[in-house]
């Protein structure tokens, strides 16, 4: 991937495919959640048979973007990659930084990193087709942030907080963690933070319009960021916003009125996988456990040492054991199905 500055703007100067009237899904117009942040990785193959090289992905970034895409080689790696490529797209006569390209590095193990900026993401108008490159790419989405404007208002920063404390934002009973930032004295460019990024999810709750300038602007934005620590981000919510921001927490929901589809993280999985095996354990075998219970010397630890395998069922994934389901959980569950 040597002399990218050179090669990848050659690439640029060529004219996108032509576009067809009505090719964007019919779908794109009618979402309210917009994606505002996207990350992805995926596996480049090896030197003689890449995936794809750098310069046919620009190549075709451009083509989705109906604009030129430039690479510019800032001679540096990002992100833990040994290299790097600032992405720039060609707005009119102007060049707009809307994200990088990272590679290389014997701790990436062959990945490669896409990141796409929020302000690179507003320049695409058929996520579609950003799903389709990412399906041949094979590739993991690593982050995706989804937001939806109120930009009269109608959801304020003070109504966030009010949700909060209405329990809106809890999920399994639990309160997610807060943090605030900005001017909360004055009420100026505030946000409120619900849950924690670390964690794979969090909402932020935002004066956008004071944030770019304007003191008087009523412009509010919510917006969740969902990463890939214990869950699997699905490529429907690309093309699905609506549903997948209404699924974070129960307040958006109402906020779009729209119903919500959660993305269950892999401990959800595991404890959810688990006490369908137990379920289904106590219904087969519930009676000949109580009988053995009733005899004289009965040990719990001692039947449950001669009755187990060591090992992992095969509908236990690894992961979701090694994310660490809580017993507790499991318990829940099993009584709610009884």
């Amino acid at each position: 991937m040597s002399n990218v500055r050179q090669l990848s703007e050659a690439r640029a100067a060529r004219p996108p495919r032509a576009v067809t009237r009505g090719e964007s899904s019919p779908s794109v117009c009618e979402q309210k959640a917009k994606v505002d942040w996207l990350n992805f990785t995926f596996q480049l193959g090896t030197e003689d048979r890449p995936r794809i090289t750098l310069f046919d992905l620009i190549d075709r970034l451009s083509q989705i973007m109906r604009r030129p895409v430039t690479g510019l080689d800032e001679g540096k790696g990002l992100r833990g990659y040994k290299h790097s490529v600032t992405l720039v797209a060609h707005v009119g006569s102007k060049k707009q930084p809307m994200g990088f390209i990272a590679w290389g590095g014997e701790a990436q193990k062959g990945s490669c990193l896409v990141t796409i900026s929020g302000s690179g993401c507003a320049l695409f108008n058929d996520w579609s087709e950003v799903r389709e490159l990412i399906e041949f790419l094979e590739a993991k989405i690593t982050r995706l942030d989804l937001a939806v404007d109120f930009l009269n208002g109608e959801y304020t920063v003070e109504d966030a907080v009010d949700f909060y404390k209405a329990g809106r934002f809890s999920t399994s009973g639990r309160p997610p963690a807060t943090s605030q930032a900005g001017d909360w004295l004055n009420s100026r460019e505030r946000t409120l933070y619900i849950g924690k990024a670390k964690n794979g999810k969090v909402c932020r709750a935002y004066e956008k319009g004071q944030q770019l300038g304007d003191p008087n602007s009523k412009w509010t934005r919510y917006e969740v960021q969902f990463g890939s620590r214990d869950r699997v981000i699905p490529l429907d919510a690309l093309t699905d916003r609506d549903r997948y921001f209404a699924g974070a927490y129960p307040v958006l929901a109402d906020l779009i009125n729209q119903a919500g589809d959660v993305i269950p993280t892999q401990r959800t999985e595991g404890e959810v996988t688990l006490s369908h095996l137990l379920i289904h354990l106590r219904r087969t075998y519930g009676k000949a456990i109580h009988c053995a219970s009733e005899i004289d010397g009965f040990d719990v630890s001692s039947l449950v040492e001669e009755v187990r395998v060591i090992g992992v069922p095969r509908r236990v994934k690894s992961s979701s054991l090694e994310a660490g389901p809580n017993w507790s959980r499991v318990c829940d569950l099993i009584q709610k199905a009884a």
